[in-house]
């Protein structure tokens, strides 16, 4: 599957936007450059190329909630 039209990167990075704001309650500006992925016998690969903007704080909130 690969996603890299502008149209459905930004429907995708909305969407992204929203799920990181419910689940963490940071306002970030998110923005999908593009996503692949490749899937050979049992494994997949997945490429992800994203930009986010947000301050200092949503990032040390943003990395305490995945473990760092």
């Amino acid at each position: 599957m690969k996603i890299e039209s502008k149209w459905m990167t930004g429907l995708a990075s909305r969407f992204i936007k929203k799920a990181l704001c419910n689940k963490l309650g940071c306002n970030m500006d998110v923005q999908l450059n593009g996503f692949r992925t490749t899937v050979l016998d049992d494994k997949t690969h997945v490429h992800l190329d994203v930009d986010l903007e947000l301050t200092k704080d949503e990032l040390n909130k943003l990395m305490k909630s995945i473990g760092l």
